[in-house]
């Protein structure tokens, strides 16, 4: 079975779509489609007033009990999504223990994103 090759400094958690965490910013709430330690991807479908470099603040919301506070600029825009570069966000234990709630909850997740990126 061949492996993914993790290329980047800090691992990136693509999130299966029913469990998509959510980001508070300004009082509206946005579904979260992956998060590493140091950038967050946003679905946000209508984005008109943002701008590359413009710093947003927000509460990620991981769980009941794991709320993080978020905080960084806007690096780009792709398709419905904005990434933000984050100064603020979750830790790598954050990111472990939501690696190992994927694997948990959503056992194929994984292999259908391995199978993705072979084809």
């Amino acid at each position: 079975m061949e492996e993914i090759v993790q290329k980047r400094k800090y691992y990136r958690l693509r999130y299966p779509r029913r469990a998509m965490p959510t980001v508070r910013i300004d009082d509206q709430l946005f579904h979260v489609s992956e998060i590493s330690e140091k950038g967050i991807r946003i679905i946000m479908n209508n984005f008109a007033s943002l701008y590359r470099g413009l710093t947003l603040t927000g509460t990620l919301s991981l769980g009941v009990d794991n709320q993080i506070p978020v905080k960084g600029q806007v690096l780009r825009f792709d398709d419905n999504e904005v990434i933000l570069q984050l100064v603020q966000g979750p830790s790598f234990k954050d990111m472990v223990e939501q690696q190992r709630h994927i694997r948990t909850k959503y056992p194929v997740h994984f292999a259908r994103l391995r199978s993705q990126s072979v084809a």
